[in-house]
């Protein structure tokens, strides 16, 4: 049988220069290009002879510089490119100067675009000329993650040919003609910044893309725990036994059915200078019983399902494969623990990763059945495929039990929230007006955006049950009373929860991603963490 490809290619080098090294015919020049009807001065940054190239190529008409498009062309510059890619930022809107503008975006993905063209051209280096910018540290961090984005592929199970095992790129330079040594110092720091973010988001990926057979529950907590291992964080998981004997009855009835037992992820970060001086920070803590950052500690609750038929409320056959990604909240969790574990800011943190497979046989939970909750509360099923809200709120009151001053859950959680928002933007739920304005504000700074849905009581009928304190299902609109039932779990911390069913998951490849995972929600936890301490704005 022939051997399936790597699952941990080689990894991409990424360095900064003044400018392109004399190319090759294997090296591809990047350019990004705005519109084809913005001043000349903000077409790009090539200068000479290649912004003479590139102005002919959008005179002719073959290229507009739209946003996500791409052309691949050979030239013969004076500067020695052989290859030269356009890569499509859209339209800058009004006149205002290009320093005032956030290309952070369309740098992201034209990076990521660069890498995937230049595989598939079979190249050696890209050369990738940034944009002018107020902040080129900041558009360099964006570049690189970009770049590890883009050298992502879930063709792991896919038979190797010829001896060619993953990516040809091996080098992607950033050009960047800014002279002065402390911004340029502080550009290599970011861009390191951006690999640590990149490596972990497609680490995340690379869990979301694995097929339900292959990460059940306990493959699900050995990979958490092989993570936690190489970047000393501390793991704990919880077993079936242990789930029931707790009381986890959410968790415990939806796993119940499978032959795969579920279990329950915690992953620790806790700073070794926080940890000694926690107990200082708490008595410190001021007189009106603000926590100090030592005394705070952040839970991110993911859901992870490793595969979700419904359970006997089972779902159609059409696009059920997808299901496997159930568990991408879960993923993405430890994929940002992954990630700060590196970027090391003094704040506390735990992921929490129900676990459990979903699925239909004589031991599975039934509709009608009432479950008991961690917290005491009971829920009526009245839809097994409504299953993550169950797991979840046995994640959040554990979170809770451990202290957990700040709760933020990620979750692929209902279809209705696709209705809502489309795949462009998270659906974003809370408690805590400040909390959800901080976690929005982390969200645009990484580039994942979310919108703000209701969470309140006008919606209390849909989680109203006859025969126990609450129900898991009452109908459409169900993003919203799914949301109002975790609500009820995670009062009074401060809560967010996200709902990310449309943006985990890309139906069809794109120039900047392949069709599957995204890792969503990675870059948003790093940034609510790790923002202030790396000069976010």
């Amino acid at each position: 049988m022939p051997p399936t490809r790597n699952r941990n290619p080689q990894k991409l080098n990424i360095t900064l220069a003044h400018a392109p090294a004399k190319s090759d015919a294997r090296d591809i020049t990047a350019l990004c290009v705005f519109g084809a009807h913005a001043r000349d001065a903000e077409l790009c940054s090539a200068k000479g002879p290649l912004l003479e190239a590139v102005r002919a190529i959008l005179s002719a008409g073959e290229f507009k510089g739209d946003e996500d498009e791409s052309l691949l062309l050979h030239t013969s510059t004076q500067d020695g490119a052989q290859r030269l890619l356009l890569l499509g930022m859209g339209q800058r809107e009004g006149e205002r100067n290009a320093h005032e503008r956030d290309d952070t975006r369309g740098v992201r993905r034209a990076a990521a675009a660069a890498v995937r063209r230049a595989n598939e051209a079979k190249a050696r280096g890209v050369a990738f000329i940034l944009p002018a910018c107020e902040d080129p540290a900041r558009i360099a961090r964006a570049a690189a993650e970009g770049a590890h984005l883009g050298s992502y592929a879930n063709d792991f199970y896919q038979s190797v040919v010829d001896g060619e095992d993953g990516s040809t790129l091996v080098e992607f330079v950033i050009i960047s003609d800014v002279q002065d040594e402390s911004v340029r110092a502080r550009m290599n720091e970011e861009i390191g910044r951006g690999r640590i973010v990149g490596e972990s988001i497609n680490w995340a990926r690379s869990l979301a893309d694995e097929p339900g057979a292959s990460l059940p529950p306990r493959e699900f907590a050995r990979r958490a725990a092989e993570m936690a291992a190489e970047f000393g964080l501390v793991v704990e998981t919880l077993g079936a036994e242990e789930i029931r004997a707790r009381g986890m009855g959410g968790l415990w009835g939806v796993g119940q059915g499978s032959d795969e037992p579920p279990a329950l992820i915690v992953v620790r970060y806790e700073p070794e200078e926080l940890s000694e001086e926690a107990e200082a920070a708490r008595v410190n803590s001021d007189a009106n019983g603000n926590a100090s950052v030592g005394d705070e500690l952040f839970a991110f609750v993911g859901k992870g399902i490793t595969f979700d038929t419904g359970g006997i409320s089972i779902k159609p056959a059409k696009n059920m494969e997808e299901m496997k990604a159930d568990m991408a909240g879960g993923a993405a969790a430890l994929g940002a623990l992954r990630a700060i574990a590196q970027l090391k800011p003094r704040r506390r943190i735990v992921a929490i990763v129900p676990t459990a497979e979903n699925m239909p046989s004589g031991k599975s939970i039934k509709p009608g059945d009432v479950v008991r909750t961690l917290a005491g509360y009971t829920i009526e099923v009245v839809d097994t495929d409504a299953e993550g809200r169950l797991v979840l709120v046995d994640g959040i009151t554990y979170a809770k039990s451990l202290g957990a001053t700040r709760i933020v859950d990620l979750a692929t959680l209902t279809g209705s929230i696709i209705v809502a928002l489309g795949d462009h933007r998270t659906g974003l739920f809370s408690n805590d007006d400040a909390w959800a304005a901080q976690v929005t504000r982390a969200s645009e700074r990484a580039g994942e955006p979310v919108w703000r849905m209701p969470v309140s009581d006008d919606y209390e009928k849909k989680i109203e049950s006859d025969i126990a304190d609450f129900k898991n299902y009452g109908g459409r609109p169900d993003a919203t009373g799914a949301a109002l039932l975790l609500s009820k779990f995670a009062a009074p911390t401060p809560w967010v929860h996200l709902d990310i069913a449309a943006t985990a998951w890309l139906e069809e490849p794109t120039t900047y991603s392949p069709a599957g995972a995204t890792g969503t929600g990675v870059r948003t936890l790093v940034e609510l963490v790790c923002g202030s301490e790396h000069g976010a704005r």
